[in-house]
């Protein structure tokens, strides 16, 4: 069995490539649109062969972490090991090194003779892999530690031989109770001392958190170890546990991958599981998030069926949104006291809601409802105080005056509320000057009263 470190081992910044020799005079270069591809003579066809795949890989990886890096990315194909060694001395200390990125110079290097027992896919997997180093160096401003850097570049290879041999080192490493902390992985010098264990622990460490918490949530990962003083940290505020709870979840779940979970993969056959779950939970917005950035990878892959899938889940979260804007249009419309269109609009929310199957916002839009109907009741009231008003039956008028502004204190609508109590105010005003101007009147009869009665004896004594 081949020495993982045999087949891949990148070095990142370590081996960035020292001043030039003489004879890099004779790099050739073959543009495409995403690389420059730096070759020798003899080795155009080489070339010519890296140029017809190396732009879809660039395409997959920056769909798969939703970024691009900048274009041309360096593509530099050294023919020999030699030739790789004399640029970059350290090297001579490592075996089996095939390919290596410096994000810094934005470089990807393959040694060729390195890669002649290759399959297809493992060449073109090189690439994937230090393509993914330059991305995620790039998306966590270069924060993510070592391991963490190895296990997210191998875990985005496409399935090849290398995995079963990758898996096998993993089981002895278990078999013989020699597995690193996390803790080590913060360490360059531990990762590439013992690639055998390093390499193939920290491919499972990434497995673990894509199939327990989604790719999506590995993403965030990435962004926030831009903002985080280090890997505890970002792990702590990424996945909401403390590191030595993820770890002590990884080794309880480490024998399920090493009996047969290592062959899922979220990027070879897309994990829908996640996006649904957030779409049971009503979570609409993180869903489409997800989905969004799910589907502009698939469309790099041949899984039509997982792309029709999320597709049609990406419509449900769609549809989800818009039922979350006519609730939050029915509570702006309370607040704005406008309760006809209030429950016009937790009508058409209720009616979204149930299309979807969500009960999660039932309690709220009934509140809602509730709120809307005694809003439009009491305007109701108002009105017919207002109506009673006008044909001045002034006692059932502010009866009704203060029905309406007891309503719409209880609902908070100081508003409306003033708007029933100017009513009744006027309401009393005016049975007060119909009093006075009955009082009068009786005055005025009585008055009238005796007038005529002191008439009536002046004509009699007359």
């Amino acid at each position: 069995m081949k020495r993982l470190h045999c087949l891949f081992l990148v070095l990142l910044l370590l081996l960035a490539p020292r001043p030039a020799h003489a004879q890099d005079t004779d790099w050739r270069e073959r543009r495409t649109d995403r690389f420059a591809i730096l070759y020798v003579d003899g080795d155009a066809a080489t070339a010519e062969h890296y140029a017809d795949f190396v732009d879809g890989v660039y395409d997959e990886v920056a769909a798969i972490f939703g970024h691009a890096t900048a274009v041309p990315v360096t593509l530099r194909l050294y023919p020999t090991l030699e030739r790789y060694q004399q640029v970059n001395p350290l090297a001579r200390e490592l075996q089996g090194i095939v390919a290596h990125a410096d994000y810094r110079r934005h470089e990807v290097v393959v040694v060729l003779s390195q890669t002649a027992r290759q399959t297809e896919e493992e060449v073109r997997n090189n690439v994937r892999h230090e393509l993914t180093h330059i991305v995620a160096a790039e998306v966590s401003d270069d924060r993510l530690n070592v391991g963490f850097q190895e296990g997210l570049a191998q875990y985005v290879e496409r399935p090849a031989p290398e995995l079963e041999q990758r898996v096998a080192l993993l089981r002895r490493a278990v078999d013989q109770d020699v597995l690193l902390p996390w803790s080590g992985l913060d360490d360059r010098d531990v990762v590439y001392r013992a690639p055998d264990v390093s390499y193939p622990e920290s491919l499972s460490i990434v497995a673990f958190l894509v199939e327990r918490y989604s790719f999506a949530k590995l993403r965030d990962f990435l962004t926030i170890a831009a903002r985080s003083s280090g890997y505890r940290s970002a792990l702590e505020r990424t996945y909401g546990a403390a590191p030595d709870e993820l770890e002590r979840q990884w080794r309880d779940w480490l024998p399920s991958y090493l009996g047969g979970g290592y062959r899922r993969n979220a990027l070879a056959a897309y994990d829908l599981s996640g996006a649904e779950a957030l779409l049971r939970q009503g979570r609409y917005a993180a869903a489409h998030a997800d989905l969004e950035t799910a589907i502009e990878w698939l469309r790099t892959t041949d899984q039509r069926d997982v792309l029709g899938q999320a597709e049609d889940l990406l419509a449900r979260s769609e549809r989800g949104l818009a039922a979350e804007a006519l609730a939050r249009d029915a509570r702006a419309a309370l607040e704005a006291a406008d309760y006809g269109r209030a429950a016009d609009l937790v009508g058409q929310a209720r009616r979204a809601y149930a299309d979807l199957g969500d009960v999660h916002q039932d309690a709220a839009l009934a509140a809602f409802a509730e709120r809307a109907e005694r809003g439009t009741s009491a305007a109701a009231v108002l009105a017919q105080a207002q109506g009673l008003a006008r044909t001045l039956r002034y006692p059932q008028a502010r009866a009704a005056a203060d029905q309406a502004a007891a309503a719409y204190m209880a609902l908070g609508d100081r508003a409306r509320a003033d708007e029933a109590l100017a009513l009744r105010a006027f309401l009393d005003q005016r049975q007060t000057w119909l009093g006075v101007a009955l009082l009068l009147l009786g005055l005025g009869g009585v008055a009238a009263s005796a007038m005529r009665r002191l008439t009536a004896r002046e004509a009699e004594a007359w």
